[in-house]
């Protein structure tokens, strides 16, 4: 097996923070490259993050209403 792909808060500008609104894929579900995965909600809009490579979403860390900081680790694809 390969090494896991890290699926990170990417930079939303001046964003420091966003809570995590909306899990798109749930754990076990295949994914393509630049599909959607996630949105995230700032005080003023939403975003979503995408899959940064294809494969099985292996875990997810943050949850629904949790908070995240710019580049922090949301969860991991095989």
């Amino acid at each position: 097996m390969g090494d896991r792909i890290e699926v990170r808060l990417p930079d939303l500008g001046e964003v420091e923070e966003v809570t995590i609104t909306s899990w798109l894929k749930a754990e076990g579900e295949h994914v393509a490259a630049g599909e959607d995965l996630l949105e995230v909600e700032t005080e003023k809009t939403t975003f979503v993050v995408e899959a940064p490579a294809a494969g099985r979403i292996a875990r997810i860390l943050k949850q629904e209403g949790e908070k995240a900081k710019r580049d922090e680790l949301l969860a991991e694809i095989d």
